[in-house]
C-alpha cells in the first residue's frame, strides 16, 4: 500500500505540511519518486497503529473472509495489505487517538470561563456542523453527563462525552481537543481547574470504550502530560499523541 503525500495526510487527518515535518524529523520515512512523495502505508500502520497492522498475523492460515465480514467485523479483519487506506478508518478496534484527532477540530486558546461555556466551545459549529445533525442535542447530552458526574479526572484534564453513543455521527468517531490557558472549574476530584479537554464522540459503544481505554493510557503517560502544555499548534498535539503510541508499540510491557 503506497500512499501519496495527500493520501497520507488524509489518512492521518493532518496537513501535508505536518507530514513533511514528521518526515524531516524522521518520525516517518518517505521517498521522492519522479519529484512526488511516496510513503509505505504498511510502515505507517506498524509505527502508529500496531494493533491494526498485526491483524493479518492473527488470521488463521487458509481462512477466507468474505466482503461483508471484512467490512463489518474487527475480529475477522483481512490482512491490512489487502485494504486501502480509505477502508481502514471504518474498523473500530485498532483506531488510535492520533487518528481521531484533527487539526481543524482543536481550540488551542479557549475563551470559556465556565463548564457549560467549555462544552459549547468544544462543540463549535464551525467544525462540528459537518459531523453531527444536531449540535444542540449533542451539547445537551454532554452536559447531562457532567450533571451525573464530572468527567474531569484530575491533573488539569477532562474527558467530556455524551452518556450514550451518537449513531447519527457522520464518522466513526472523533476527539475534539481544547486547551484553556487560565483553566476552567470543572468539578475535578482534586479540586484543580481543567486546562486540557479531550471531548469524545462515537457512533457505537464498542468504539467509545476503545477510545476511553486509549485515552486512559495516553493520559497516564508522564512524558505526554509534561509535553502537552508546551504544544503551540494542533500539529504538535497530534505529534505528541503519535509519539506516545510509538513508545507504547516499542515497549508493550510498559
Amino acid at each position: 500500500m503506497i500512499l501519496t503525500l495527500k493520501e497520507l495526510a488524509d489518512y492521518l487527518r493532518v496537513s501535508e505540511r505536518t507530514i513533511l515535518r514528521m518526515n524531516d524529523k524522521n518520525i516517518i520515512h518517505g521517498e521522492k519518486i519522479g519529484g512526488q512523495w511516496r510513503f509505505n502505508g504498511k510502515e505507517i500502520d506498524q509505527a502508529f497503529f500496531p494493533s491494526m497492522a498485526t491483524k493479518g498475523a492473527e488470521k488463521k492460515s487458509g481462512e477466507k473472509v468474505d466482503k461483508d465480514s471484512k467490512a463489518g467485523a474487527n475480529d475477522d479483519a483481512d490482512d491490512v495489505n489487502n485494504l486501502s487506506f480509505t477502508d481502514l478508518p471504518c474498523t473500530h478496534i485498532g483506531i488510535s487517538v492520533s487518528r481521531m484527532l484533527n487539526e481543524n477540530r482543536m481550540v488551542m486558546h479557549m475563551e470559556a470561563k465556565t463548564r457549560d461555556e467549555a462544552i459549547a466551545e468544544l462543540l463549535d459549529p464551525r467544525f462540528m456542523n459537518s459531523l453531527v445533525l444536531d449540535i444542540n442535542d449533542l451539547k445537551a447530552k454532554c452536559l447531562a453527563r457532567e450533571n451525573v458526574l464530572s468527567t474531569a479526572i484530575g491533573d488539569g484534564i477532562a474527558v467530556p462525552h455524551p452518556r450514550d453513543p451518537v449513531p447519527t455521527l457522520r464518522c466513526a468517531g472523533c476527539i475534539i481537543y481544547g486547551h484553556s490557558d487560565k483553566g476552567i472549574e470543572f468539578g475535578a476530584p482534586d479540586g484543580k481547574p481543567v486546562n486540557d479537554f479531550f471531548l469524545i464522540c462515537s457512533q457505537n459503544i464498542e468504539l467509545h470504550l476503545h477510545l476511553m481505554a486509549c485515552l486512559a493510557s495516553l493520559l497516564r503517560d508522564n512524558v505526554f502530560k509534561t509535553a502537552l502544555p508546551k504544544a503551540k499548534t494542533p500539529a504538535d498535539v497530534i505529534r505528541l499523541a503519535m509519539e506516545h503510541e510509538r513508545r507504547e508499540f516499542s515497549n508493550p510491557e510498559q
